[in-house]
């Protein structure tokens, strides 16, 4: 919904030019490919798919660290710490400013999943749609396994986590789409500015800390207020 508002809010400004036309294309693209996925039925593949959505939210992040460390080691640990930080701070400004709604449940028309997957409340700065928070998590910590040398296959993880956020019902494609755009871009910033990685130390994440707690605060305050004047 907010996003068809953005969309008409670009009409108003610039008129009825192949931008605003695209956009409306793009995004009518958008949810018919998310229905074509949520309307999917795996079966018992739904267990292979479920970890892509439970492993990169607040609860499976630090796991998922771990395993970083013990396949990329120090240099891919360090990488994908601040490239998180980025694209967490990037995402979570796109959710507070765009607000689109999450997609409906189509459970009510007999498509089955082998579970439910929480997402969080409209009145948590992160629980607007777009874009994905887990598919951005996911591709920064794939992309820094992969410019670290751990091998390109890496990069599909933000893939993989992407189609399991839309599979089980939490995102639009566009969302995971976008979230895999900060996340790579993310990392790919931080592995630019850092030899891919190899002139990062143990404290440069510590050093980006106290802004990335800062910025977080700021946000979640923005999204109480839209949160709020809404009710």
């Amino acid at each position: 919904l907010c996003m068809r508002a953005l969309g008409l809010t670009l009409r108003c400004l610039v008129g009825p030019t192949a931008v605003c036309t695209m956009v409306a294309v793009l995004l009518d693209v958008d949810e018919s490919c998310t229905r074509a996925v949520h309307r999917l039925e795996l079966g018992r593949l739904d267990y292979a798919v479920l970890p892509g959505a439970l492993l990169f939210g607040w609860l499976g992040i630090g796991p998922s660290l771990l395993g970083t460390f013990a396949v990329g080691g120090r240099r891919a640990l360090l990488t994908a710490l601040l490239a998180l930080a980025v694209g967490q701070v990037t995402n979570r400004a796109l959710k507070v400013f765009l607000q689109r709604e999450r997609p409906k449940s189509p459970a009510q028309g007999g498509v089955q999943r082998c579970c439910s997957v929480n997402t969080p409340g409209p009145e948590d700065p992160d629980g607007a749609s777009f874009p994905s928070g887990d598919t951005m998590a996911a591709a920064a910590v794939g992309a820094a396994l992969a410019l670290s040398g751990a091998g390109p296959w890496w990069w599909a993880l933000g893939a993989y986590v992407g189609f399991a956020r839309v599979y089980f019902w939490c995102h639009f494609v566009a969302d995971v789409v976008c979230g895999y755009g900060v996340g790579a871009g993310a990392a790919l910033a931080v592995a630019s500015l850092s030899a891919g990685g190899a002139k990062l130390e143990w404290w440069h994440p510590l050093l980006a800390t106290p802004p990335f707690v800062l910025m977080m605060k700021a946000l979640k305050r923005l999204q109480k207020r839209a949160h709020d004047r809404h009710r």
